[in-house]
């Protein structure tokens, strides 16, 4: 452009043209500035735009061009314009450019002279761009443009751009008529529509015609209230004085039957305001900027939060400030500080002026910082290099990585941070001196930083166990001398066998095949590797990926195997510079004809039709690479040619990570450090990964995390209870809901592992307050109290789950309450969802309709208590509510609805429920109990109990027995073993049943158990009843003695010794090595009853093995007692047995299975699953009622112990009567002599001729053994 002084005028054309042809510009501008004299208006053609040679190309581009033209005289402009205006578009190309054709000319700025100064306007349609408007001195006392933009500056600016076109906006505007709403409105298709439609549009165009650039107005619908107008115009950005005249004049042109209201006129215009974010990515803790531009002059701008329901004001964290820029642009910044998670969300700059609205939204995300770093770990000092590594989950560039060391030694290092990646790495070495002897074991944190451009901080600590390699000292004090002596000690590191990640798990290959093996670790270390297949061992070549390695073997079948078909078992060995070594899980691969080989992939391998074969997800062809870090396994099967997946356990990086951090945590000593951050990890990565949650493996795997917190021994406080809910808010939302139920196909007992982790976690809660902080989430919600020293609340709490229609109450009244010790917790979690995830019985009978609600208690109760609980009652889905409850130990400790001891009572559309538990007899032997609220319960409640008091007084009667009668059943030797061995047998069991009742106290199953006196109650019930056993058997083995050892004979205390340490010292022993394997775990006992523990470690099986061998054993000296008595004598005639025979064998097993214990045989059906409920009853009635019957049978039955009797309380009468009787039975035989059965079951019991067996130590050897089954028979 020429220089001021020499141009009188000058002005900007703009040329749009198509062409064919792809333009290759040499110049470096599309500006150029031409210089016409009057001459070249007369006939000389202007310059023209200089175009290189273009190649063709089929499709036709716009181009756009400005031309700035200057003029010495002011005059030619008007010529100029008209000639432009007269011209017919589009002007075809010419001879040179043929494929170029025009297709509009418009002036758009003009350039004139003022003063001293040269005025640049622009033409009618266009204005200066913005950024023009903001660094050039605008015209303003002679601009009439709207607030906020320009029509004139002064000068042209040197590099363009000009003016430019005025860009077309919509307004969606909305008026009220004060007339009715008719539902036609709604009807497009309606006369009443079409006819409002029209009215308006007609009148709408008359006014709105008057606004700049003004296109078209449109009705878009009507709504109540009482009739609200909606429609659009389309126009250029129009002023507010404009917009109100042209609102009048439709006012004028409406029929006034419309009742159109003025003041109701609103508009909102499309986005003109201009919204930034700084910073893009927004982490935790960072200082965001959120800046609206408007080209509208207003300072009434106004932010809101959509989620929080609030305008912002300022505060300490938020801070709004609103100015105009050079009295053009309304600049709004709103500064958050420190921004937090729950500050995300949509916000909202609304800029207000008149009628008009200028709104623009804006969604912004808050990442949290998370950083993966180094697993602990130990270092030795031996000044080699150990490195550090801390990675951020998102590649970002940070301001700078910071690394800081806290504790009781200091070893320094240094920090570099890894090219093209958000990691950073700190090296550091310790050497002997850094490690002075006292230092070894010690424990230094270490942590990395990182800080945003923002202000941001996310840290990872990482802790590292100094192990000296120098000396170890070991010193003997006496007094005042010692003894020291000193080892070196180098720790080598060696994989864990669960941590070598083996491929493949199982394999196939073609007899003359290969297949590659490979062993992988995480750890890079030093290890020498081999492969063993049989007997046969190979080096293995090493591969790392990453911080993997990995050690591979490729089997050639035909060098290494001689024949075919077989199985092979393939196992990697890493062995540590200390020559320890370790083996990993075995590789199973089956070598098979090629002929019945149909599936092949490079990864699976080859299959037969039918084959299913495991491989590690992270192995398989779902991965991306080998080296992904997923868990989990899937399975394979041979489908025609082939392979499918069958199953899919697979868990994804982010939810693997989490689990192998749990694992680690669950092991770690320092649990109560890390599990609050963990548990704060979890929840933010569970709810950022909630759509991977819906694969069977990855839930299990958050299900297993679960479980696995909630073993950690650890006081939870709100925020980690808060974290905790959340994960299971998460897991338990609707549409994971389908997860669970191909969960509950695979026949897994999650739902019952998530609720059973709840109630752990939540057991450990605490509060300083009386109140317990609530959660509520869509899914879970918790409520509970402390119970403080003093006056106690009742304890009540209300759920309520909109989203589901569900509700729930929970009440303790208050007089349970206070028998609660101060400080204890009380938490109720109830769960709208979980109902259709845990499993129903196998009827299907038992389902809960309703809430799932479960309430702990934070210290072991004392006192039973009544739990009060109210439901929604669910009509709608028919039949009669019942109240249950999830019993971990049904369907083989699997869980499942229990509705035993629960008490249910409708009250219209509420169900209250009152629950307490009592316990059956027949859970002594069987592992699985019975059907809840069923007849064969009730029937097995009602003979334990009754039986067990007849038990209880006839065995105190049976020792009130023996101690009248001892002296005159007790003269001989074997009868006095026989008693010893009776008396025993009725005090442990009395003693036996005793336990059981205190057992039966303090066990119900709505209550927490006390501890300390239920393990004392196992104990005893165990160790007694084995006493029982143990003696039985002790009887049993003397029996067999004197029945099949008859010429043998042992003095009376030997037989004592024998007789009380089988009968007391093998139980004490069973008993003590039980509770000591199994207690420090606490699992001795059962979770809801106070006898041997079946899920956990079936400590169970330390009663059921010894019982079962005892009976076995007598059942066997039983056949041998029987054949004994069937055994003919010399003379005997067969045709003379039937009808004593009978006789004498049905005595014999009437005493001998009370005695023996027997009946505990019936147990053994009990113990399988599914057991007919006859077992059970037979078993429960011979057992509960097995003190009477050794009171029967053991004692009354005893022809010395009646004779004793008798003589002890009859009077003279009855004893000469007595005395008579005695005499005669001591000559004649109990039973006929007349069949050879009946002689021998005489000699048996010692009624042969004239024989006394009464009498004490007989001369005969024989007789005396011979009347010595008699003793012990009888």
């Amino acid at each position: 452009m020429k220089p001021p002084g020499r141009t009188t005028l000058c002005f900007v054309i703009l040329v749009i043209y198509s062409s064919q042809v792809t333009a290759t510009w040499n110049i470096e501008s599309t500006i150029h500035p031409l210089n016409l004299q009057e001459h070249e208006l007369a006939g000389e053609e202007p310059l023209r735009q200089k175009r290189a040679v273009a190649t063709s190309h089929p499709t036709a581009k716009e181009y756009t061009v400005d031309i700035e033209i200057s003029f010495e005289n002011a005059s030619f402009l008007d010529p100029i314009k008209a000639y432009l205006n007269s011209l017919s578009f589009p002007i075809q190309g010419n001879d040179t450019d043929p494929a170029a054709n025009i297709l509009s000319i418009e002036v758009t700025t003009v350039c004139r002279p003022t003063g001293n100064e040269i005025w640049c306007s622009c033409e009618s349609g266009y204005r200066w761009p913005r950024e023009q408007c903001l660094h050039n001195l605008t015209c303003q006392e002679h601009d009439n443009a709207p607030a906020g933009r320009c029509n004139c500056l002064k000068g042209l600016p040197p590099n363009g751009p000009f003016c430019q076109l005025q860009r077309d906006i919509t307004l969606r505007m909305s008026v009220r008529l004060n007339v009715g709403f008719q539902e036609d409105l709604r009807n497009t298709s309606s006369a009443l529509y079409r006819s409002y439609k029209t009215d308006l549009e007609t009148a709408f165009r008359k006014g709105y015609s008057i606004l700049p650039g003004f296109k078209l107005v449109t009705v878009t619908g009507f709504r109540p209230g009482s009739v609200v107008v909606a429609y659009e115009i389309r126009t250029t950005t129009p002023s507010p004085g404009v917009m109100h005249r042209a609102n009048e004049l439709v006012t004028q042109n409406l029929n006034q039957t419309y009742k159109m209201d003025f003041t109701s006129f609103q508009a909102v215009t499309s986005n003109e305001t201009r919204f930034f974010v700084t910073p893009e990515i927004i982490f935790e803790g960072d200082t965001v900027t959120l800046v609206c531009e408007n080209d509208v002059l207003s300072s009434n701008v106004s932010w809101h939060h959509v989620g929080k329901h609030a305008n912002i004001q300022n505060g300490s964290r938020f801070w709004v400030y609103t100015t105009v820029l050079n009295n053009l642009t309304s600049v709004s910044r709103l500064t958050v500080f420190n921004i937090t998670l729950g500050d995300a969300g949509e916000y909202i700059c609304k800029l207000t002026m008149d009628i008009f609205e200028y709104e623009s939204r804006k969604k912004i995300n808050v990442t949290p910082i998370r950083i993966f770093a180094s697993e602990d770990m130990k270092v030795t000092c031996d000044n080699s290099p150990v490195s550090l590594n801390c990675c951020s989950e998102i590649n970002v560039n940070w301001s700078k990585v910071e690394w800081k060391q806290e504790g009781e030694i200091t070893i320094p290092g240094n920090s570099e941070a890894e090219s093209d990646s958000s990691c950073s790495r700190y090296t550091l070495k310790a050497d002997g001196s850094q490690c002075p002897s006292g230092s070894a074991g010690r424990t230094v944190t270490y942590t990395c930083e990182f800080i945003s451009f923002h202000g941001a901080r996310g840290s990872k600590n990482i802790e590292v166990t100094f192990t000296s390699v120098g000396t170890y000292q070991c010193i003997f004090r006496y007094r005042n001398s010692y003894s020291v002596t000193t080892k070196d000690v180098t720790v080598h590191p060696l994989p864990q066998e669960s941590n070598i990640m083996v491929d493949p798990l199982e394999a196939s290959i073609p007899c003359t095949g290969s297949h590659h093996f490979r062993c992988c670790v995480e750890e890079d270390e030093d290890y020498k590797v081999t492969f063993q297949v049989d007997t046969l061992t190979f080096p293995a070549a090493k591969e790392v990926h990453g911080k993997q390695a990995c050690y591979t073997f490729n089997f050639m079948a035909k060098s290494i195997v001689s024949w075919c078909p077989r199985h092979v078992s393939v196992f990697c060995h890493f062995t540590n510079a200390a020559n320890n070594s370790v083996r990993s899980r075995s590789m199973k691969l089956n070598l098979v004809p090629g002929e019945n080989i149909t599936c092949r992939d490079p990864i699976i391998g080859v299959g037969e039709p039918g084959k299913v074969i495991p491989k590690l997800c992270r192995f398989s062809n779902l991965s991306s690479s080998p080296a992904s870090p997923v868990g989990g396994v899937v399975t394979y099967k041979c489908v025609g040619s082939q392979w499918e997946v069958k199953k899919s356990d697979c868990i994804s990086a982010p939810i693997n990570s989490l689990l192998q951090l749990a694992k680690a945590l669950s092991k770690s000593p320092s649990q109560d450090k890390k599990l609050p951050t963990y548990l704060k990890d979890l929840s933010v990565s569970t709810d950022k990964v909630a759509h991977e949650v819906s694969s069977p493996g990855n839930l299990g795997a958050i299900v297993n995390i679960l479980d696995l917190l909630s073993t950690v021994p650890i006081q939870v406080n709100s925020e980690m209870m808060t974290n905790f809910l959340s994960t299971v808010n998460v897991i338990l939302d609707k549409p994971i809901l389908s997860t669970w139920k191909v969960l509950q196909q695979q026949q897994t007992n999650h739902s019952s592992q998530l609720l059973d982790s709840v109630e752990r976690f939540s057991r450990a809660l605490r509060s300083e307050d009386s109140a317990v902080l609530p959660i509520s989430h869509t899914n879970v919600q918790m409520r509970g109290m402390v119970i403080k020293s003093g006056s106690p609340k009742p304890y009540k709490q209300r759920f309520v789950f909109s989203d589901s229609d569900l509700w729930g109450n929970v009440a303790i009244d208050e007089c349970h309450v206070e028998n609660l010790q101060p400080d204890t917790s009380i938490v109720t979690v109830a769960f709208p969802t979980l109902k259709t995830i845990l499993a129903q019985d196998t009827q299907g009978k038992n389902f809960a309709n309703s809430l799932v609600m479960t309430t702990t208690v934070s210290h072991k109760i004392t006192a039973p208590f009544r739990i009060s609980m109210t439901f929604k009652n669910n009509k709608s889905l028919g039949g009669k509510p019942q109240c249950v409850f999830w019993n971990f130990s049904l369907a083989n400790y699997t869980g499942g609805w229990d509705s035993s001891g629960c008490y249910t009572k409708v009250d219209g559309d509420s169900v209250v429920c009152s629950c307490d538990h009592l316990t059956s007899f027949s859970i002594l032997m069987s592992p699985d109990s019975p059907d809840p609220d069923s007849l064969l319960k009730i029937l097995l409640d009602i003979i334990s109990y009754i039986g067990l008091c007849f038990s209880i007084l006839s065995l105190a009667a049976c020792l009130v027995v023996e101690a009248v009668v001892w002296k005159s059943v007790t003269k001989n030797r074997t009868s006095y073993m026989r008693h010893i061995c009776i008396v025993n047998i009725a005090a442990s069991l009395l003693v036996a049943d005793v336990w059981f009742i205190v057992a039966s106290t303090i066990r119900d199953h709505h209550y927490v158990l006390n501890e300390t006196a239920c393990v004392a109650a196992t104990f005893f019930i165990h160790f007694f009843y084995l006493s029982v056993f143990f003696w039985m058997l002790t009887l049993g083995l003397m029996l067999f003695y004197r029945l099949v050892f008859i010429l043998h004979d042992s003095s009376k205390s030997i037989q004592k010794v024998i007789a009380f340490s089988l009968g007391y010292g093998c139980p004490l022993i069973i008993s003590v090595i039980t509770v000591g394997a199994t207690q420090p775990r606490e699992v001795y006992t059962r979770k809801n009853a106070c006898w041997l523990n079946w899920e956990d470690t079936k400590a169970l099986l330390a009663f059921v093995i010894p019982a079962l061998i005892i009976v076995v054993v007598n059942m066997t000296i039983t056949v041998v007692v029987i054949t004994k008595i069937l055994r003919p004598s010399i003379g005997d005639k067969p045709n003379k047995q039937e009808k004593n025979s009978l006789f004498q064998i049905t005595k014999s097993i009437g005493v001998l299975t009370p005695l023996l214990g027997l009946t505990w045989g019936f147990g053994l059906a009990t113990v399988f699953q599914g057991s007919s409920a006859v077992f059970h009853i037979v078993f429960t009635l011979l057992n509960a009622f097995q003190g009477l019957f050794i009171l029967l049978f053991g004692c009354l039955w005893d022809q010395k112990v009646q004779e004793a009797l008798l003589k002890k309380f009859s009077l003279s009468r009855w004893s000469s009567q007595h005395s008579k009787s005695t005499s005669l039975g001591s000559s004649t035989p109990v039973f006929s002599m007349s069949s050879p059965i009946s002689r021998r079951f005489n000699n048996l019991f010692g009624k042969t001729g004239t024989y006394n067996v009464s009498t004490p130590e007989t001369t005969s050897s024989s007789l005396e053994n011979t009347s010595s089954a008699y003793s012990l028979l009888n």
